[in-house]
């Protein structure tokens, strides 16, 4: 069993402007004594323009609209430059907007920027990103397995070669690149969280990392992958990784009535409509309704995000989140460790609910991250 003192704590990179600020919170965090930075790859963000107005949320003053990304790539290979210890993780990417030898050759160079600190987060895509920018999202998981397919053969030879596949079709390609080390290619973690993609994760990944997972639900897919592993004799180091929203404060009832603000609970509407019903609850959207294959938030207009935000219990927004003050937190975070979590990224995401509470929630952090140190 992983002790707490050896997991390793990542937390969200920069991937908003101004630069001055990624640039400087790049080298912040590396400083901190975080083990990883972790970067999203989108073109939309998680809520509704419709309700991204200051009465929903304070950041609306500072920020115009939800859907504001750095591109993944870039900001990891600027942040990589000027930092020293973290790893470099892609939070995920996608086969679907880039090409499987594209991503071949864009985390190789990554690999070489960061000299050896970069991971290649991929999963099988949003529909948010995908189809309202005239992209085909159907068969995304055998897309996806193709793609590692294609991936980790190109990783392994200098010579043109050939694949034959549903989705993609190669014939001579040739991608010469090779990792800053030989034969140590970067890890590639996968984002998995339904049957299909679990079994992905277990025959291609070197690592998993989901979201928005209880301990109990982290370690029940966990088990999954690891049984699909054995089965296939994938004996390889694999790395349990977890991304997760965090809110922090010394009084646990100020989380709790921050996890009940408005903004907090439009984000809770990601849990998929069958954890909702698990939990005794009907979700505003359907009870098959899953965000990374149904949600596309920009054709949500006001009144319906809303109506739906009434409608998030106490029970689902304490699904998502992870709460606490230091102690509890620590506790919470060793029950995910006892279900075999090695890696976790927590985004503290404290002050995107009461901007007050933005400096007392990082020091809490510190207090986390030195005690797992300890």
């Amino acid at each position: 069993m992983v002790d707490i003192h050896d997991v390793k704590i990542g937390a969200p990179g920069p991937f908003l402007p101004p630069w001055d600020n990624a640039l400087k919170n790049a080298k912040l965090i590396d400083s901190l004594g975080y083990d990883s930075m972790a970067f999203p790859d989108h073109f939309a963000g998680f809520v509704p323009e419709s309700i991204w107005t200051p009465d929903i949320t304070p950041l609306a003053l500072f920020q115009n609209s939800p859907h504001t990304y750095y591109e993944q790539s870039s900001i990891m290979s600027a942040c990589a430059a000027v930092t020293e210890n973290v790893q470099l993780i892609a939070s995920v990417t996608e086969p679907l907007r880039r090409h499987p030898i594209l991503i071949a050759q864009t985390f190789l160079t990554l690999d070489h920027i960061s000299r050896g600190r970069t991971v290649l987060g991929i999963g099988a895509g949003e529909i948010e990103n995908i189809e309202p920018y005239g992209l085909n999202y159907s068969g995304q998981v055998g897309k996806l397995r193709e793609a590692l397919e294609i991936i980790r053969m190109v990783w392994q030879t200098h010579e043109p070669f050939s694949y034959d596949g549903r989705y993609w079709k190669l014939e001579d390609a040739v991608m010469s690149l090779r990792p800053a080390e030989e034969g140590k290619p970067p890890p590639i973690w996968i984002a998995a969280l339904g049957p299909k993609m679990l079994e992905v994760a277990a025959k291609y990944g070197d690592g998993w990392i989901p979201t928005g997972l209880t301990p109990h639900g982290y370690g029940e897919r966990l088990k999954v992958i690891l049984n699909h592993r054995k089965k296939l004799d994938n004996q390889g180091e694999f790395t349990a990784a977890l991304w997760n929203w965090c809110i922090l404060d010394e009084d646990e009832s100020e989380c709790e009535r921050m996890m009940n603000t408005p903004l907090a609970k439009a984000y809770a509407l990601l849990l998929p409509g069958p954890e909702w019903k698990r939990l005794g609850f009907s979700h505003p959207f359907g009870d098959d309704f899953h965000s990374l294959t149904d949600y596309v938030p920009m054709r949500y207009d006001r009144e319906t995000t809303l109506s739906a935000m009434n409608e998030v219990p106490e029970e689902v927004l304490r699904e998502f989140y992870m709460i606490g003050n230091t102690d509890s937190f620590i506790k919470l975070l060793e029950d995910y460790v006892k279900q075999g979590l090695n890696h976790c990224i927590l985004w503290n995401s404290t002050g995107m609910f009461d901007l007050e509470k933005t400096r007392s929630s990082y020091k809490i952090m510190k207090e986390v991250i030195a005690y797992v140190k300890g």
